[in-house]
């Protein structure tokens, strides 16, 4: 492991990623422009969403397994260079005016395909390549960089595709991809424990079976996963029904814009601030521990609040004290996985997380048919506090923190 955070495998994966993830997003923006345009549906585009969220949720326990037994940088450069195909391919059928949406909705798939074997390997490589004292640091820098990147792109990319036009901003993408697996290639990536075991479905099953037992064997882990699992089911519901309840209050589409600028740069000037300032642990827990409790109180604020200005100041600090909760429960999460089934332990955590986001995301709409959405996000964040409230004071979170 290294011995400095800025060390020569941080920094290619970071620039890989951030160029993959610049092309990724004028990808999204442009081809959800061309379905629309072509067909007139926002249901498609909706169900390109749904491809993503159903195959990270149905294969993420079993794709983690099996990256526990390759060799991780294999794994990151052929899905790139098989997302760079695919991306290239499309780029090349819509100049030639022969993209159809049969074709776009299978790539969506073979993309999705690929993000749900390249996540977990990435994710327990960045485990091994950051100095465990600054993987706060480390991830913050990743989470900002992809922060700033969203909020720019967000900005720029409906620019970008009237002036390029969609089959050639497809094709940046597919050279963004191939640009991030050629600097994959330069990283040393350490062995895992299960590498060069063979990849069969007794043992994919057995492993996830593992996992689920490691999840609840061993004492951190058996605290982490069951209260973070319940507050995104009772807390994410409300990030997916923004624009609805903006409406409710009576608020205009530009000031519901105002209040996810409010929340993305609050969340942006946090992770920089911890990418910036390393922290000593009794500091990192008393800095999860408040900004998970308070972020919640905030919040409720700001959806009681009927004034505009007030509400943006609200959430704004309330996704500041979120962001900073998160940031440093993520890394300290990283730090408890088991090193012989790390992705397979991900890979559940990661099925487990989308399914709950998603079926948060019902719930709150059909609550929201019946009941006012402030009412109901009111309720719906209190009731996360509970859980939140229990994993942050627990004495197993403390010790974890200060020992770590």
């Amino acid at each position: 492991m290294s011995k400095k955070l800025w060390n020569r495998d941080f920094v290619l994966l970071l620039q890989g990623s951030a160029v993959s993830t610049i092309g990724d997003l004028m990808y999204s923006v442009a081809i959800g422009y061309w379905v629309y345009e072509k067909t007139g549906s926002s249901g498609l585009m909706g169900i390109m969403s749904a491809i993503s969220m159903f195959v990270t949720m149905f294969l993420s326990p079993f794709t983690g397994s099996i990256v526990d037994k390759c060799n991780r940088k294999w794994v990151m450069v052929g899905m790139d260079l098989m997302q760079s195909v695919i991306m290239l391919t499309i780029g090349v059928l819509a100049y030639m005016n022969k993209l159809n949406v049969p074709g776009v909705l299978i790539a969506a798939f073979l993309a999705a395909l690929g993000s749900v074997f390249y996540s977990p390997a990435a994710s327990t490589l960045m485990i091994d390549i950051i100095p465990h004292d600054d993987m706060v640091r480390g991830q913050s820098i990743f989470s900002g960089s992809s922060a700033l990147i969203n909020m720019a792109g967000t900005t720029l990319s409906g620019v970008m595709v009237a002036f390029f036009g969609v089959p050639l901003i497809v094709i940046i993408n597919g050279l963004s991809n191939l640009y991030s697996a050629i600097s994959e290639l330069f990283i040393r990536v350490p062995k895992t424990v299960q590498q060069g075991t063979a990849v069969t479905v007794k043992s994919i099953l057995r492993d996830s079976k593992a996992a689920v037992k490691a999840i609840f064997s061993e004492r951190f882990l058996a605290l982490f996963v069951p209260c973070a699992l319940m507050i995104n089911l009772l807390g994410a519901g409300p990030l997916t029904l923004v624009l609805p309840f903006a409406m409710e209050k009576g608020f205009t589409v530009d000031m519901y814009g105002y209040l996810m600028a409010a929340w993305t740069a609050a969340s942006l000037i946090c992770v920089l601030l911890l990418g910036i300032i390393k922290l000593t642990p009794k500091v990192r827990f008393w800095c999860m521990a408040i900004g998970f409790s308070s972020s919640g109180l905030f919040l409720i604020a700001a959806y009681l609040s009927s004034q505009f200005i007030p509400m943006c100041i609200l959430i704004f600090i309330g996704a500041f004290m979120n962001s900073m909760g998160n940031s440093i429960f993520n890394a300290s999460f990283m730090l408890a996985l088991p090193e012989e089934n790390r992705g397979a332990i991900l890979g559940f955590f990661q099925s487990a997380s989308v399914g709950g986001t998603a079926l948060s995301a019902v719930l709150y709409g059909v609550l929201g048919d019946a009941f006012p959405l402030a009412l109901v996000f009111s309720v719906g964040t209190a009731l996360s506090l509970v859980p939140m409230l229990y994993m942050c004071f627990a004495p197993r979170t403390k010790e974890f923190m200060l020992t770590h």
